[in-house]
């Protein structure tokens, strides 16, 4: 899974003026920063830098939850968790990182229902209930959920048909797809 980098600097404009971030923004930044470049030049996961990462994101969204990159930084930890959960060595390492995230993408929500991101959120818990789980009936819900709040997306179509072949087996797909 691929997790973008925002933050090329510590700085942000707003309103043609440059803005210096605080020392807990910038520490959280670098953290990010630290475990993303990791997963992009070494090509692997750093669990433990993930881990800090997603730990002082959620802790400071919850405690500046007005801030600035808070929204960003929370959603990030949510995919982070992800990351990591998809690459956990054993089952309950799994669940537990599932766990983490599917309670930030909550948290995010709860924190953020204006954000650009909010709608994602639903898509992210459907993810991981699907691809890392095997939740079939638990992501349906959630792909069902973003397909009735926003029918216009442009994911819309295909999760409409990506549903009718959730928990199927390759030969179950096939044989849906030979009879249309």
């Amino acid at each position: 899974m691929a997790i973008a980098v925002l933050f090329g600097a510590c700085h942000s404009k707003k309103d043609g003026e440059k803005k210096k971030f605080g020392s807990k923004q910038k520490d959280i930044i670098q953290l990010y920063n630290m475990a993303d470049s990791i997963y992009y030049n070494e090509k692997r996961i750093d669990t433990a830098a993930f881990l800090r990462f997603i730990d002082k994101a959620v802790d400071f969204a919850k405690e500046y939850p007005k801030d600035e990159i808070s929204p960003d930084m929370l959603y990030r930890a949510g995919i982070g968790a992800m990351t990591i959960a998809k690459v956990a060595e054993t089952k309950a390492q799994r669940a537990t990182y599932c766990k983490k995230a599917i309670a930030i993408f909550n948290q995010f929500q709860e924190t953020y229902p204006d954000h650009e991101n909010y709608k994602n959120c639903f898509y992210q818990r459907a993810v991981i209930y699907d691809d890392i789980l095997g939740d079939y009936n638990s992501a349906e819900d959630q792909y069902r959920e973003f397909i009735n709040r926003y029918p216009n997306d442009p994911r819309t179509p295909e999760l409409k048909e990506y549903i009718k072949m959730l928990g199927k087996s390759d030969e179950e797909i096939w044989e849906m797809i030979s009879k249309s």
